[in-house]
C-alpha cells in the first residue's frame, strides 16, 4: 500500500474488474480518460488484468479513498530500468470524486513511490489538449510541458494535439521540500 493524504494506492485485485468494466463502458469517463471507444467486454478486461500481473515493467494500482472506496486506477508503465524512467496514466472512474484533489493526491503518491522506492529519475505522460482539468492536475504535481504531438488524437469530429509532459526526481523533491517548509511556518 502506498499512502497519500486523501487516498491509498493498493495492488489491483481481480474483483476490482467489475468497477473497471463499468468505467470502461461509461461514455463520459472514457472521453476524459482518452480511452478507446466503448463497449468493452469483461473478457478484454480479464486479458488486460493478466497482462498487468505479468508485466515486470509496469505497475497498476487501485486508488481508494481513506474510507476504502475504490475510485480509480493509476498506472506506472513502460518502465525502463536502464534509463530510469516510466510513464504515468490516471483514471478517476467515480465522477463524484472529480475536481476534488483525489487525482492530484494519487499522482503525488505514485511519484513519491516511483522516485524513492523504484529509484526512477523521470516520469512522463501524455494529455489531450482539451483536458484542461488533467493538465492542471499534472502541473500542480510538478509536470512540465515538453512538447506536443500535433493533431495526434481524433475526437468529436476533429483532431487534437497530445501534450507531452514530464517531471524529474530533482524537480519533484525540490517542490515537496519547499511545501514542507511552508507547512512548518
Amino acid at each position: 500500500m502506498i499512502p497519500g493524504t486523501k487516498v491509498n494506492l493498493w495492488a489491483l485485485e481481480r474483483f476490482d474488474l467489475v468497477k473497471n468494466f463499468q468505467w470502461a463502458n461509461d461514455r463520459e469517463v472514457i472521453f476524459w480518460a482518452g480511452m478507446s471507444p466503448y463497449p468493452k467486454h469483461m473478457v478484454e478486461l480479464e486479458r488486460w488484468y493478466e497482462n498487468v500481473l505479468n508485466n515486470p515493467n509496469g505497475r497498476v494500482f487501485a486508488i481508494k479513498t481513506k474510507e476504502g472506496e475504490y475510485i480509480g486506477n493509476i498506472e506506472l508503465s513502460a518502465i525502463d530500468w536502464r534509463l530510469s524512467r516510466g510513464e504515468l496514466g490516471l483514471i478517476i472512474g467515480e465522477k463524484d470524486y472529480w475536481e476534488k484533489g483525489y487525482g492530484e493526491d494519487s499522482v503525488n503518491a505514485l511519484l513519491g513511490f516511483s522516485f524513492s522506492e523504484l529509484n526512477l529519475h523521470r516520469i512522463s505522460l501524455t494529455a489531450i489538449e482539451f483536458n484542461k482539468r488533467a493538465i492542471r492536475c499534472f502541473e500542480k504535481c510538478g509536470f512540465r510541458k515538453e512538447g506536443s504531438l500535433r493533431e495526434a488524437y481524433y475526437c468529436n469530429g476533429r483532431y487534437w494535439d497530445v501534450l507531452l509532459m514530464a517531471v524529474l526526481r530533482q524537480e519533484y523533491e525540490e517542490a515537496h521540500a519547499k511545501e514542507e517548509e511552508e507547512a512548518k511556518e
